[in-house]
């Protein structure tokens, strides 16, 4: 009796042993199946086909990372297609104010489509560096509007640590794209010497962020009416700010300045 007592509690203690394993993520450890067709026999068996289990679903996981990656790419390369028949179709278009609409349309795709290929080159497929983003719309934008304009600085101060998941990311770079399109293509005429486009962030007493869009051009009107004025894009920047929870106001300066105050 006691022999046998002995030979159950080692039985346990080795199918313990294995069950901590797959605690550690180690599911290469199996248990001898013995002939005994006794309970402990039917748990360790048991044990083992879970082991099996959790090593598929862990490979299901490493799976549904490169399926991750691969939606980004994908999602990229069709917001770029439909940038390039948008391209294309404006190539048979001679109406300016319609040509200016699908520019606008062209370069808001493919400010999402950035994010998106930013996201599949990164380890967690959740976070885009924001630096690295605006300098990337940034130099779309100035090709798009200002092809043969090269006096046009931009001044990008913003932590190079900083990043922010694609729910925020998405709004960010169109209210960004949006700013950015209205200074390079209203801020600035004739007499303007220094043309220059600021964009930085910065973090409150209360620890939101503060991002501020501006430029150094001829400024609003004096009579500016926002719900009477404002064009497209200034209303999106504002309905967009909504999307995650940020409050946008137009600071009295020389140009035209953004500031989006979020969380």
């Amino acid at each position: 009796m006691l022999k046998k007592n002995a030979e159950t509690e080692k039985r346990a203690s080795e199918i313990l042993e294995v069950i901590m394993s797959y605690a550690r993520l180690d599911f290469s450890v199996k248990i001898q199946i013995s002939d005994n067709g006794d309970v402990l026999e039917a748990i360790a068996s048991g044990v083992n086909m879970l082991g099996e289990e959790l090593k598929n679903s862990s490979v299901t996981v490493k799976e549904k990372d490169h399926l991750l990656r691969e939606i980004h790419h994908r999602v990229k390369n069709n917001m770029q297609i439909i940038s390039s028949l948008l391209n294309l179709q404006s190539e048979h278009i001679k109406d300016e104010r319609f040509l200016s609409m699908i520019k606008d349309s062209r370069n808001r795709i493919n400010a999402m489509a950035f994010i998106h290929e930013m996201l599949y080159s990164t380890a967690d497929f959740k976070f885009t560096n924001f630096n690295a983003y605006v300098q990337k719309l940034a130099r779309s934008l100035i090709s798009s509007y200002s092809e043969s304009d090269t006096s046009i600085q931009f001044n990008i101060q913003i932590d190079k640590s900083l990043r922010f998941d694609v729910d925020k990311m998405i709004p960010l770079g169109l209210i960004l794209n949006e700013a950015v399109t209205n200074s390079l293509k209203y801020a600035f005429n004739a007499k303007s010497v220094t043309r220059v486009i600021n964009i930085s962030l910065e973090t409150d007493e209360s620890g939101k962020y503060q991002l501020f869009i501006g430029d150094n051009g001829v400024g609003l009107p004096k009579k500016f009416e926002m719900k009477k004025d404002a064009n497209l894009g200034m209303q999106l920047i504002f309905l967009l700010s909504e999307q995650i929870d940020g409050k946008i106001k137009l600071l009295k300066s020389k140009g035209t300045v953004y500031q989006l105050t979020f969380s």
